[in-house]
């Protein structure tokens, strides 16, 4: 597997906006209601911890990074991938629900909403 320095990535991401750590902190909360100490970000970008998948995705968001994503799961840039059944299914019941698909919903509930969805027959 390809070793990924996840801490370089998030700081350089985090530096390539004009952001502090603080700044990060303050995001996080506000935007995503995660509360995170200031200690534990600095660890996140010093590989001295990971951050938990889904605040990984959220960073990712935060800081408008599909690239970031992208180099995560190992997927070309300009190269397909396969998806599997019930990949397609969950992509299928999104694009049926166009008011998910609104970017002033909340993240959190929006990923509530498709977990409903997910679950529901076709």
């Amino acid at each position: 597997m390809k070793n990924i320095q996840i801490g370089a990535a998030l700081k350089t991401m985090r530096k390539n906006r004009g952001w502090t750590i603080h700044d990060v902190v303050v995001q996080l909360n506000d935007l995503y209601n995660i509360a995170v100490a200031e200690k534990t970000v600095y660890g996140w970008e010093s590989d001295q911890a990971y951050p938990r998948t889904e605040t990984l995705l959220l960073l990712c968001e935060l800081y408008q990074s599909d690239a970031f994503t992208g180099n995560l799961l190992h997927i070309p840039a300009d190269k397909s991938f396969p998806i599997t059944a019930d990949e397609r299914h969950v992509i299928e019941m999104y694009r049926r629900h166009p008011e998910l698909q609104s970017d002033d919903m909340l993240p959190s509930k929006n990923l509530l909403q498709i977990k409903v969805l997910i679950s529901c027959p076709l």
